[in-house]
């Protein structure tokens, strides 16, 4: 079997660089007895042979063995001694070195054994040819190790040393050998490098020693004189977390008999830190052991503050990114999957690694809500349009387990320095909260959330689409007004709970008897619309009998008690010749009122002809005019006196107001205010006159000086100003706020004002009316009980009301002088008054006999035109 090859042996080390033993060199002496003795053998063996008794063929003989034999010594001294240096020698020709020399010895052995000679002289012939064969081998290894040593260690470097007399025979090769060194040693120096040598004891690397070359030691923090010291004095140089890694590592290289790099921090005497990296081989002894370790080592402190930097930045990303409550996903130029962020992962389903190389549309599926198609993808459409791609509406992500998740998404392309798209960021977020409150919303804005039916402002709009088609179409339809009966009754006798579930049981009931394209609306309070498309009004009328019937026979249970219910209806046709939603409407609304005031319960189809439809249109028109008059401040407020009868200086006046057009006329209240109040405008309208008188108030104390102000008060300006309130004031649960709020604006005293409430009003909201007139005395208003008489349970109503004036109803006043009833009736009012601690006031005394009586029956005032005429108060506010 051919011998295996060895390894091969460390190289020396340069110079300079690192200190080396010395290279093997023979002596001159020896060189020049190896020659000596190589001529002497040869000489000798050729002189024999010149002088010898041979034919010329026989010396050519001797003369080829001879020279075979030299070449065949040669070739084995030199087979040997490569394979003693680890130097790869394969077994066959080293076995064809050896079989040569013997072959050799075995030519000349069997010539001269043949050949006609003495014994003498054939032992010359051996003895010369041995001598040849061993000065050859001497001379080849001279040669050899002389060239060696001058290769491995020229003469400046440090532990080598070659005589002058020898450098002169090598000057080009020195010369060479330098310039290579100062190369080595300037690239060193140019990449701040070192040579490091760590010696291997026993195949251990921490029981030897390592040299550094001038560099190292600089690198290591260490004075230039340290550049040798054992490896365990090297290790605590080494960071203190990283020397078992050190070690590890190259202990790792020389089991492997390999090159290994690591990196690894250092500690200089001054405390800082500084990295290193390195490289090195492990290199073999003749034996093939692992004898050292060689490489190089160099600083890397800056980039490993870069490189930590980087690192700090992109955790910092990753956190940021992590801690955002968007998704985040980028992709390279192609559209596939690089990144997700936690919140990606939790919405998409995929993990990070899971996605990585993914097609975006797989990671991020997308499909839109409505239509639940997929949708071209935000990130391509970044991708191929080079551009950033705003908000989609409606995107639905279909998640890696199937469900569906409502998202908003945007994308934005990632650009290079150089302009280059190096892929795109996608980002979306889980928008189903929001999504689901905007469908509720838009839900809310187009239905009444009590009963679920559409509204009214849904209902306008869809009126006014059949208007259009009615128009272009010529197609007639029909809209039906819906009032309910005693639904108020219901409200006021078990609550307003139960007003609410009676709305929605009569909703899901019409609903019911209504055909799947007819719509039915809430429009507001017990008021319901239908819109009955493609329906002609005779059809309507027997639609709208039909609701009518299943309204009437509805029987609503409420804490044991049951209720009949009725339903008033207006009908009206939509066709080519209708004018507009609010008049079609309108219309109805009419058609609905005069249903109720035949008798309630019944239907009323829409005719232009009809006088009281025409009477109803008209005070719908007022609605415009008052509008008109809020708009441009056409209202105006006058002032009626009340006079006290019996010598006190104290007097009153009761705000009324008027409407002065913009023709200059002047509106009595009596043509505005049943429009007003019915259609709920009477609050508005109220607060106006309290917001007027308390302005006038303040106008009149200001335009005097304080102390002529004082006294003008008492002579002339009233006492009290008497303020009426409708019955729908009295039951909103705002007013008295904004009362309070028109005191503090104005600085009046609240005993200036006295608000009036008919008898009729507080009928209508008695508990209302109760905690509303305590609330406004306890701030020092007073309160007066207006056409007091006209009702039959005045009496009982007015024990429950804490008032302080009662004014006698001037049905009764006007004709006290002819009517002997009306006059008991007076007498008597006035009277239960006074027992009860109230003062009155008699109304319509229009002259001097009425005033005479009035004053003579005891009553405490007197208001009409026989003590004072109206005049006006105020031509408006600010």
């Amino acid at each position: 079997m051919p011998a295996a090859p060895a390894m091969p042996a460390a190289p020396a080390a340069h110079g300079d660089l690192m200190q080396t033993s010395p290279a093997p060199r023979p002596s001159s002496a020896f060189i020049g007895a190896s020659w000596a003795a190589l001529l002497i053998g040869i000489v000798t063996y050729l002189s024999g042979l010149w002088n010898a008794t041979m034919a010329l063929n026989e010396k050519g003989y001797y003369f080829t063995i001879l020279m075979y034999g030299l070449f065949a010594a040669i070739s084995l001294q030199k087979s040997v001694r490569d394979r003693s240096e680890g130097i790869a020698v394969t077994g066959i020709y080293f076995g064809l070195c050896w079989i040569s020399v013997l072959l050799a010895l075995l030519l000349l052995t069997v010539g001269l054994w043949h050949a006609p000679l003495q014994n003498s002289e054939k032992g010359f012939y051996a003895m010369a040819f041995l001598l040849s064969l061993f000065a050859a081998v001497a001379v080849q290894k001279n040669v050899r190790d002389l060239a060696r040593a001058s290769a491995a260690a020229p003469a400046e470097l440090p532990g080598t040393y070659i005589p002058a007399a020898h450098l002169s025979q090598y000057p080009s090769r020195e010369r060479m050998m330098g310039d290579q060194q100062k190369r080595l040693q300037m690239a060193l120096e140019a990449a701040h490098m070192a040579i490091w040598d760590s010696r291997i004891v026993a195949g251990q690397v921490i029981d030897g020693t390592v040299s550094w070359s001038a560099k190292g030691a600089t690198l290591l923090g260490l004075e230039e004189r340290a550049l040798t010291q054992p490896f365990r004095s090297f290790l605590d140089c080494v960071h203190a977390s990283d020397r078992d890694k050190v070690v590890d590592v190259l202990q790792d290289g020389v089991r492997r008999r390999a090159g290994y790099a690591l990196q690894y921090r250092v500690v200089w005497p001054d405390g800082s830190e500084h990295w290193l990296a390195a490289k090195a081989q492990v290199f073999m002894d003749g034996g093939g052991h692992p004898e050292r370790t060689l490489g190089i080592i160099w600083d890397i402190t800056e980039h490993m503050a870069r490189e930590l930097m980087i690192a700090e930045r992109k955790e910092l990303a990753e956190v940021t990114l992590s801690s955002i409550g968007d998704g985040v996903i980028t992709t390279d130029p192609q559209g596939k999957t690089r990144y997700l962020n936690r919140v990606a992962e939790q919405l998409t389903g995929w993990t990070n690694d899971m996605a990585q190389g993914l097609d975006i549309g797989q990671t991020l599926p997308l499909a839109d809500e409505c239509t639940g198609e997929a949708r071209e993808h935000v990130a391509m459409r970044c991708l191929q349009q080079r551009q950033a791609i705003g908000i989609s509406p409606r995107s639905q992500l279909i998640t890696r387990e199937g469900r569906r998740i409502a998202v908003e998404e945007s994308a934005a392309p990632i650009w290079s320095r150089d302009g280059d798209i190096l892929g795109a960021v996608v980002v979306f977020r889980d928008v189903s909260h929001e999504r689901k409150l905007s469908q509720q919303l838009s839900w809310q804005a187009t239905h009444d959330t009590l009963t679920g039916l559409i509204n009214r402002r849904e209902f306008e709009h869809l009126v006014a689409n059949a208007l259009r088609t009615a128009k272009q179409d010529g197609h007639a339809h029909a809209l039906l007004y819906l009032d309910l009966d005693q639904f108020k009754v219901i409200n006021d006798t078990c609550g307003h709970g139960a007003g609410d579930v009676l709305l929605q049981l009569l909703a899901k009931m019409l609903q019911g008897q209504m055909r799947d394209s007819d719509i039915l609306a809430r429009l507001g309070g017990d008021e319901l619309g239908v819109l009955l498309p493609h329906c002609p009004i005779e059809h309507a009328r027997l639609i709208g009998e039909q609701l009518r019937q299943s309204v009437r026979e509805f029987h609503f249970a409420w804490d044991e008690r049951s209720f009949e219910l009725g339903v008033s209806i207006g009908i009206v046709e939509i066709n080519q010749d209708s004018k507009s939603m609010s008049e079609l409407l309108s219309a109805a609304d009419q058609a609905c009122y005069l249903a109720k005031e035949q008798g309630r319960n019944r239907l009323h189809v829409y005719q232009e002809s009809d006088v009281m439809l025409a009477q109803r249109h008209g005070e719908m028109l007022w609605i415009s005019r008052l509008n008109e008059a809020f708009t441009h401040d056409y209202f105006r407020l006058y002032a009626m006196p009340i006079v006290h009868l019996h010598d006190s200086p104290e007097h009153h006046d009761e705000v009324l107001i008027r409407i002065r057009n913009s023709q200059g006329d002047l509106i009595l209240p009596g043509a505005f205010i049943p429009a007003a109040e019915r259609y709920d405008m009477m609050l508005s309208i109220d607060r106006w006159v309290i917001r007027a008188v308390c302005h006038h108030i303040q106008s009149v104390r200001d335009s005097l000086p304080p102390l002529a102000a004082l006294a003008e008060s008492r002579r002339r300006a009233p006492a009290l100003y008497s303020v009426n309130l409708s019955g729908m004031s009295l039951a909103d649960a705002g007013l008295q706020d904004y009362i309070t709020e028109q005191f503090v604006q104005y600085a009046i005293a609240p005993e200036q004002i006295c608000f009036e409430i008919t008898e009729t009003a507080v009928i209508a909201n008695l508990p209302k009316a109760q905690v509303f007139v305590r609330q406004l005395k306890a701030l020092g208003c007073r309160f007066s009980l207006d056409d007091f008489g006209s009702g039959f349970s005045s009496f009982g109503y007015l024990k429950a009301l804490p008032v302080d004036y009662l004014k006698i109803d001037g049905v009764f006043v006007r004709d006290i002088a002819s009517n002997a009833i009306n006059r008991a009736m007076v007498k008597a009012i006035n009277e239960v008054g006074h027992v009860m601690g109230l003062q009155t006031v008699a109304e319509y005394v229009e002259n001097a006999e009425t005033l005479a009586i009035v004053r003579e029956l005891g009553i405490d005032y007197a208001q009409g035109y026989a003590v004072g005429s109206l005049r006006p108060l105020t031509a408006g506010v600010d």
